[in-house]
């Protein structure tokens, strides 16, 4: 029973042996000791960075709310859960305007330096613009146009007085931050576009220039 127990032993501490590091053992070859394989590691896999976070970007008409009346309880967070209005500026800055598909390149426009990042998810402020049916127009000149569409001959159209309520933004919330109305300052040349399929009124237009000096408090400066 003994000798049992004393063989058990030996291969129960020669394997914690074992396991604790190289055991050495005698060989036919002259007892020259040789060493148990050695612990290989791995490092982990590495892992693949989740994709970021795509925001929602909404377009125009539900950031502004361009139907009549104009009621402050439609009008949605254009970036929800984007970067807050605060701190220094610049603050990036998009303008909509309630005009007709194809105008875009009318001013006015905001200077490119106010522009968000290509994707928008930097975005703080939304300015919306209005027309103002309440300030009926005058005529301040005219357009004249060659030919026509449909046979409509030769043709001239006033140029009408114009102005325009602005509606700023907050990007993230959808909160007003200022309102104000700026007047049409365009000359008749600059209002008139060089072709028009129809003949109808042009009206004077806010010119970048104006639209930027009553901004850049706002854009420009520590909120």
């Amino acid at each position: 029973m003994g000798r049992v127990r004393r063989g058990l032993a030996g291969v129960v501490l020669a394997a914690v042996a074992g396991l604790a590091g190289p055991v050495a053992c005698g060989g036919g070859d002259g007892g020259e000791a040789r060493g148990a394989s050695p612990t290989v590691s791995y490092d982990p896999l590495p892992r693949t960075p989740p994709p970021p976070t795509r925001r929602t970007v909404r377009n125009s008409e539900d950031v502004c709310d361009f139907t009549e009346p104009f009621e402050a309880g439609k009008v949605k967070a254009y970036l929800p859960g984007g970067p807050a209005y605060d701190g220094p500026g610049p603050h990036p800055a998009v303008l909509f305007k309630d005009e007709i598909p194809g105008a875009e390149s009318e001013p006015p426009h905001l200077p490119e330096s106010w522009d968000p990042a290509f994707d928008k998810h930097d975005t703080q402020l939304v300015v919306c613009e209005y027309d103002d049916w309440e300030r009926p127009g005058r005529t301040v000149g005219t357009c004249t146009y060659l030919g026509g569409a449909n046979n409509t001959g030769d043709g001239e159209v006033d140029v009408l007085s114009a102005r325009y309520v602005y509606r700023v933004f907050e990007a993230r919330t959808g909160e007003l931050v200022t309102k104000f109305a700026l007047d049409g300052a365009t000359s008749p040349e600059q209002t008139c576009p060089d072709e028009t399929l129809y003949l109808a009124d042009d009206f004077q237009r806010v010119t970048s220039e104006d639209l930027a000096d009553k901004l850049r408090p706002f854009v420009t400066g520590r909120r």
